[in-house]
């Protein structure tokens, strides 16, 4: 498991902290995708492997709700541009009463994280801020001004203009006035830290940055700063910030030459795609899928699976295809095989990051229930009656949960795999069949007749047909496979299909008669 060689590093690094500080952040500028949900789950494992090792952690996730608001995403009234250069926590939400911007989309995805298990200790930037937290950083940073230039110049290809430096502040002034971003200081004062600033309103006015409460810092020192005041000790970023000579780059050398600080131990992430998705998620273009989209379809558990078996700098694409019943049937069957003892060290390390507990094994087969909700139409109480034949309790909660879950999948992205059964005899295939393949369809109609107690007795009835043949044990095997096959090709016209003795139990004896008489 990568997080265990992370902590590793940490520690080997930073031996002697008595606290671990593991940071994340968002920004709520938009629905917070699952490419973003990486900048929460990279380091919430960080925290766990630190955990598991001893170590006494905590965990921030830092809320920019004091950036400012840029442009009009994707779907949002047009009236919203009036508000661009204020900060978020400034701004109405557009889905809801009573709340700012930043707590509409910031409450949301907590929620989401909540339900992920996640617990985190968040700092909302907009307080910090504005309680004058860091008033005395503002200043150093504005003391040592030109360093900072001299710095962020480094790292830029074009030379700097005449009179760029002597004019450069690391800093954007919210005007008191119509409460938008500036970022035009006319002076600044050393000794007494008079900030005088002018907006395009034309508002124009002189603070103290010991006093003022709309100052902000610019992003590649703002984030070096809050390294510092809260002595993080690990980080992760995405791969738009860990370019050589990107903004993480900027932020080290500031960290050291400005703030005094010996950066994080940094972990870059790559991005997450959509299976057949194509163009990179971007809330600003509302191509966006969230945690809340993924827990409609996937549990905690297997969402967490995803996330922890990938390397950070790896990319992946989610499904929401058929591969969703692949994913869920290979959890499932680690999960098993970690119960009984019998899962390889690797992927049991895995499995431990996930939150799993044994009381997983009680849920149902999420690939029985997508395929015979279809089958049964959607009528639940025969779907129970159904599963209760694989030994599942439809009155647990288990099963409530995951019923929920594949029916929403059917409904809104399994069109694909849902299995459509003839509505005709197949009547050109079954005139292939030799004499003795057709008294087998005559004998599979006549143990329906029959009760069975649970779908693996009829499955076993089943091997039993072309048992009287008294084959050698490779000639049977092959032979109940041809028994199958014409099975599946009377009943969905090919070769293969869900696992016969269910799904005859699911279609039942008066289809059954109509599609397997001639």
């Amino acid at each position: 498991m990568w997080a265990n060689d992370v902590a590793q590093k940490i520690i080997k690094e930073r031996p002697n902290e008595k606290v671990y500080t593991i940071a994340s952040g968002v920004s709520p500028s938009g629905f917070v995708h699952i490419g973003n949900f990486r900048e929460i789950v990279t380091p919430y494992f960080v925290a766990k492997a630190l955990k598991k090792l001893g170590k006494n952690v905590r965990f921030i996730l830092s809320i920019d709700n004091y950036d400012r608001f840029r442009k009009v995403p994707y779907g949002f009234p047009e009236e919203y541009a009036k508000y661009i250069g204020k900060p978020y926590v400034d701004i109405p939400s557009p889905y809801s009463e009573n709340e700012s911007y930043a707590e509409f989309f910031q409450n949301r995805f907590l929620g989401e994280i909540k339900k992920m298990g996640i617990e985190v200790e968040c700092i909302f930037q907009a307080d910090e801020y504005r309680k004058g937290r860091y008033n005395g950083k503002i200043k150093l940073a504005l003391d040592k001004r030109r360093e900072i230039f001299d710095i962020i110049d480094a790292f830029r290809t074009q030379d700097a203009e005449e009179g760029e430096r002597e004019n450069f502040y690391p800093i954007s002034v919210y005007c008191a006035n119509c409460g938008k971003e500036t970022k035009k200081i006319l002076s600044y004062d050393e000794k007494t830290g008079d900030i005088t600033y002018s907006c395009e309103c034309g508002h124009t006015e002189k603070i103290n940055v010991k006093t003022a409460r709309n100052l902000k810092l610019q992003w590649k020192v703002d984030w070096p700063m809050r390294w510092q005041v809260e002595n993080v000790t690990f980080e992760s970023g995405g791969m738009d910030h860990s370019t050589s000579g990107g903004s993480h780059d900027v932020a080290e050398r500031i960290s050291k030459e400005i703030f005094g600080y010996k950066p994080p131990v940094y972990e870059p992430y790559n991005f997450i795609g959509i299976k057949g998705g194509g163009a990179k998620m971007s809330s600003s273009k509302g191509r966006v899928l969230t945690l809340t989209d993924l827990l409609n379809v996937y549990d905690r558990h297997l969402i967490l699976w995803f996330y922890a078996k990938y390397k950070p700098m790896q990319s992946f694409n989610l499904a929401f295809d058929n591969d969703v019943i692949r994913f869920y049937s290979e959890y499932d069957r680690m999960v098993k095989a970690y119960f009984n003892g019998k899962l390889d060290a690797g992927n049991s390390e895995i499995l431990s990051y996930t939150d799993v507990e044994e009381d997983y094994l009680n849920y149902p087969n999420f690939s029985y229930l997508a395929t015979f909700l279809p089958i049964v139409n959607f009528n639940e109480e025969m779907l129970a009656n159904l599963m209760k034949k694989e030994n599942a309790d439809p009155n647990s909660s288990f099963y409530k949960e995951r019923l929920k879950r594949a029916k929403f999948w059917v409904e809104n992205y399994g069109a694909e795999y849902q299995v459509n059964l003839l509505t005709e005899k197949n009547t050109e295939f079954y005139n292939t069949l030799s004499s003795e393949e057709k008294s087998w369809v005559k004998k599979t109609l006549s143990l329906l007749d029959r009760e069975y107690k649970t779908s693996d007795e009829l499955q076993t009835a089943l091997y039993e047909v072309v048992k009287y043949l008294n084959l050698e044990p490779q000639e049977l095997k092959k032979t109940q496979k041809r028994y199958f096959e014409i099975l599946y090709n009377l009943l969905l016209g090919k070769e293969q299909g869900p696992k016969l003795g269910i799904f005859l139990m699911a279609v039942g004896k008066e289809k059954l008669t109509n599609l397997f008489t001639f």
